[in-house]
């Protein structure tokens, strides 16, 4: 597989794009990620050098790749050969993706063959369009057994703004998605979770699920069973939120439900939905260093010559690892298991049907 990635942290903005796409000829797809500022610009500069590229881009808290993790900065990979892939939009994504499905289905059609093949889409996030996203894409997915994996825009990590990017137009409330082929093996996809369970389990019972609010668990108020849980008050819930979200159990699987506030009435609301009778388990930090280092071995083994990975890690993991300086470290050494890859830090992650939070997704390519 021919591919580069590239990037630039320059002030001028078509220096950027030189410097980011140096040595990129006729990519089949690029995939592109910058902070918020100056992304509408890197969107037109980038079509207007690569007029017949596919070209996804999203907003992120940081880009990552083998040589470290960057901020402020433009981050590129543009892949020549040894795929095949088509791409569009799903529009009005907070209500109304359904009414785009026929742009899906018309992307899985061009392949003849969709073996080894998965979907990669990003929507843009803070307006709890995740699961109505998933529900239209894999509604037409699903019957070909291609799966998908994802992520939501990212910011500076203030939910203020978040922007994707398709061939050169910014979109709001969009989900822009790829559909590719690996033509040179399998394609393997990656979860990591690096919270562990506690004792506390509860039960929702009494949910707000559009509004992604809980409001009772096991019929008791929702932020007093928290409360109670962590051995603190309503009051001083909302220090502990970020440390210890809860994880949803579906079957063996658990998928992180990210704490967003206490709000009125002593419910909870959340990053990611949860249905009346879901299991919850609320989760404590595990030793993350070792988690990363059994996930780079295991992908090191199962995968030992990737010719190319796209990585999802979650902007709280990113703000975590951030803050005990380990960041640039982190990139550094997903690279040593995954080659030259890409990656971004956005507000939510998806993987085939679920949307989570505070994990981090990754499609290695064979």
């Amino acid at each position: 597989m021919n591919y580069k990635v590239g990037k630039s942290s320059k002030g001028d903005l078509n220096e950027a794009v030189s410097e980011a796409t140096l040595g990129l000829k006729a990519p089949k797809l690029i995939l592109f990620f910058s902070n918020v500022e100056p992304f509408e610009e890197y969107s037109k500069k980038i079509k207007e050098k690569f007029q017949s590229s596919i070209i996804i881009g999203s907003t992120t808290f940081a880009g990552f790749c083998m040589d470290g993790a960057y901020k402020n900065s433009l981050m590129v990979m543009g892949i020549e050969d040894g795929i095949e892939c088509y791409a569009d939009i799903l529009e009005e994504v907070d209500k109304y993706p359904l009414k785009y499905i026929d742009r899906v289905t018309k992307c899985v059609n061009n392949f003849r063959d969709k073996s080894n093949t998965i979907c990669f889409e990003i929507s843009t996030a803070l307006i709890s369009c995740e699961e109505l996203v998933l529900s239209t894409l894999n509604s037409v997915l699903d019957e070909h057994k291609i799966p998908l994996f994802g992520g939501s825009a990212g910011d500076k990590g203030k939910a203020e703004k978040t922007m994707v990017s398709f061939n050169g137009i910014v979109y709001q409330n969009t989900c822009a998605f790829v559909i590719i082929k690996n033509l040179s093996g399998k394609i393997t996809l990656y979860r990591e979770n690096i919270y562990k369970k506690t004792a506390h389990y509860f039960t929702a019972t009494k949910v707000d699920t559009r509004n992604r609010i809980v409001y009772e668990y096991d019929n008791k108020p929702a932020a007093l069973v928290m409360a109670q849980a962590l051995n603190t008050t309503v009051e001083n819930l909302p220090k502990y939120l970020d440390s210890y979200p809860l994880g949803r159990i579906i079957g063996s699987d658990l998928y992180i439900t990210a704490n967003q506030m206490v709000t009125k009435n002593n419910g909870m609301s959340y990053h990611a939905k949860v249905y009346n009778n879901s299991k919850m388990v609320l989760l404590e930090p595990d030793d993350y260093k070792n988690v990363i280092n059994e996930t780079i071995a295991t992908v090191k083994k199962e995968v030992p010559n990737p010719s190319l990975a796209i990585m999802v890690n979650c902007l709280a993991r990113s703000m975590l690892f951030e803050a005990d300086g380990y960041l640039n470290e982190f990139a550094k050494n997903m690279g040593n298991a995954l080659g030259n890859y890409i990656g971004f830090a956005g507000y939510g992650e998806q993987l085939r049907d679920q949307h989570f939070n505070q994990t981090m997704v990754l499609a290695v390519f064979e």
